[in-house]
């Protein structure tokens, strides 16, 4: 009976390690779908150093992002449609701050759209746009996360 009670201890632990309550804001909806990445900040060469701009890679050569202190941003990318009939594709970018990186992210931005494109017959597709939220502009130094988020309306597969 100890054997059971010993190997039924972890498992309480590691259930009560995802069953915490969700937190709807944070999640992403059916038709989305996200990949986060760790910022890399580029410094001032004031005398003073500051973070002026963070540089994110999400999946080696598929997309890019930037932010910058003035709360400019961009995000370049692909995006694959599968299947013959035609889909509309957004992409969309959320900051949030981790500790480390991305793993246990509170989000400090809901997720801003920049692109939009109608896809159809397996195609790839460039997606190229950008925004300015100078609010989260003064919060650089704080953010150490993003989250490429696309969303699909159409014949999505």
């Amino acid at each position: 009976m100890m054997i059971i009670q010993v190997r039924f201890v972890p498992l309480l632990a590691f259930v009560a390690l995802f069953a915490g309550p969700a937190c709807p804001a944070e999640q992403l909806d059916p038709q989305e779908s996200g990949i986060t990445a760790a910022s890399r900040p580029t410094y001032s060469l004031d005398a003073q150093p500051q973070v002026n701009r963070l540089d994110f890679e999400f999946r080696t050569g598929e997309s890019l992002a930037w932010l910058n202190s003035t709360g400019d941003f961009h995000v370049h990318g692909w995006i694959q449609h599968r299947g013959l009939l035609c889909a509309t594709y957004s992409m969309g970018l959320r900051f949030g701050a981790g500790s480390p990186g991305c793993l246990n992210v509170e989000w400090l931005s809901e997720t801003v759209y920049v692109t939009s494109q109608y896809q159809c017959n397996g195609a790839r597709v460039e997606h190229d746009g950008g925004e300015t939220m100078p609010e989260i502009g003064a919060k650089i130094a704080q953010i150490s996360c993003a989250e490429r988020v696309v969303r699909c309306s159409g014949s999505c597969k």
